[in-house]
């Protein structure tokens, strides 16, 4: 038997972009559902978007080394899926990589429609690169938010199919992408 046919976990660095995207996209949810609810008056109002942007550049920075690592790295094998499931776990990985890069996208085209920059943790600052007109900012933010509901399922659903794998299925899938 090959290496690769004994895989039985993904790699070290697999795991660690895995769960750092993880925590990330996460806290961008629930920061961007609070955020849309604060007051002009409250002291957050300027300090939580800017950290919701910065956390958003991190989430696309990570999602690109995770990117780059998939191709780079054959992911463990796994026998006993169904052809439904090994569909479904496709459709949400892609999901699930087109959103860490195409929300984070929409983002910044609304913060910089203007040709303001984006400061990242008041450290530097990604330019503006084009102004866009009002269209397209507000088409951004259609974007964005549907975008992100959506994936908030996506997640939801993903942590719910590998902990039906772990706890009814009791094979592998979880372990695999665990310490």
């Amino acid at each position: 038997m090959t290496s690769e046919i004994k895989k039985k976990s993904y790699s070290l660095s697999t795991k660690l972009l895995h769960w750092l995207i993880a925590g990330h996209m996460i806290g961008l949810i629930v920061s961007g559902w609070w955020i849309v609810d604060l007051s002009f008056y409250s002291s957050w109002y300027y300090y939580a978007p800017s950290l919701h942007k910065s956390f958003g550049a991190v989430v696309f920075l990570i999602g690109l080394l995770l990117l780059l690592n998939k191709f780079r790295k054959r992911p463990p094998t796994l026998a006993g899926h169904t052809n439904l499931e090994k569909l479904a776990s496709k459709f949400a990985h892609f999901l699930l990589f087109a959103s860490v890069l195409t929300i984070p996208i929409s983002g910044y085209i609304f913060t910089t429609f203007t040709g303001q920059n984006v400061s990242i943790f008041n450290t530097f600052n990604i330019p503006a690169v084009f102004v866009t007109s009002e269209k397209i900012r507000d088409l951004a933010i259609e974007f964005h938010i549907y975008a992100s509901y959506g994936i908030a399922g996506v997640v939801f659903v993903h942590a719910g199919g590998a902990l039906k794998h772990h706890f009814l299925d009791k094979d592998r899938t979880l372990r695999r992408m665990l310490w």
